[in-house]
């Protein structure tokens, strides 16, 4: 499972709030003592800023939140500038629970304080066997909208989703970031056109432009005996 996007929003807010207030509320546990653990969760759909580590979390047979050490042993960090995006991945692998009788389809990754109950959700992203990395891209407004990508050659039907990027000029109106889109026609080089269904059954039309980036991804079926998991560095993300 790989994917390289994030929506950290609540890991963004809490430093803010550190720098100007000296709080930490967000990412400290038991009457303020930091965090000693992140708790990596899987999902059946995106759990969006806004939404707690439950929000549209499995429970396939088994399955249990996996604790992170929240120190260099646990996550890799490399600082970006300029144009380059800071990052962070999984210093070592995450093994979930074998999944028991009932499985599940799992669409999407969260990490955050708790290690069960709707605990504060600090980043999530779409996962999935097939992947690709995020990249930037820009969009009309037409109907369709057409989306021009930089480093991506988009095949119809491969299972997309779009994110904005922090400080730019923001998705397009039409599209919702986290929902999963399908690539509806691909007429030609680095251009698509999105829809909600596959076989372009729902194209999907803009009102006004946009940019943000999109990450190519797949669903991960679980079902009796199987075990998912991030090997080391699989579970990348960033952040600009």
């Amino acid at each position: 499972m790989i994917q390289t996007f994030i929506q950290a929003k609540a890991e963004l807010d809490a430093l803010f709030t550190a720098t100007f207030t000296g709080t930490w509320s967000t990412i400290a546990q038991n009457a303020g003592a930091p965090a000693t653990n992140l708790y990596v969760s899987l999902h059946n759909a995106d759990p969006l800023n806004g939404g707690s580590q439950n929000t549209n979390e499995t429970a396939y047979t088994n399955y249990a939140r996996i604790a992170v050490a929240r120190t260099t042993g646990g996550w890799t960090t490399a600082l970006g500038s300029g144009t380059t995006f800071s990052s962070v991945s999984n210093t070592a692998a995450i093994t979930f629970a074998a999944c028991g009788v009932t499985g599940d389809t799992l669409t999407h990754w969260g990490i955050g304080l708790s290690a069960s109950g709707a605990g504060t959700l600090l980043a999530s992203g779409p996962i999935g066997p097939v992947a690709g990395p995020d990249v930037p891209f820009t969009c009309t407004s037409a109907s369709p909208g057409i989306l021009t990508c930089y480093g991506y050659t988009p095949v119809v039907n491969d299972r997309v989703s779009v994110y904005q990027l922090p400080g730019q000029e923001g998705l397009p109106t039409g599209l919702t970031e986290g929902t999963v889109y399908y690539v509806g026609t691909a007429p030609g080089g680095n251009t698509l056109t999105l829809s909600t269904t596959t076989a372009n059954g729902s194209p999907v039309n803009t009102s006004s432009t946009g940019s943000g980036v999109i990450c190519k991804s797949g669903p991960l079926v679980v079902s009796s005996g199987v075990t998912p998991s991030f090997s080391a560095g699989q579970l990348a993300f960033q952040k600009g």
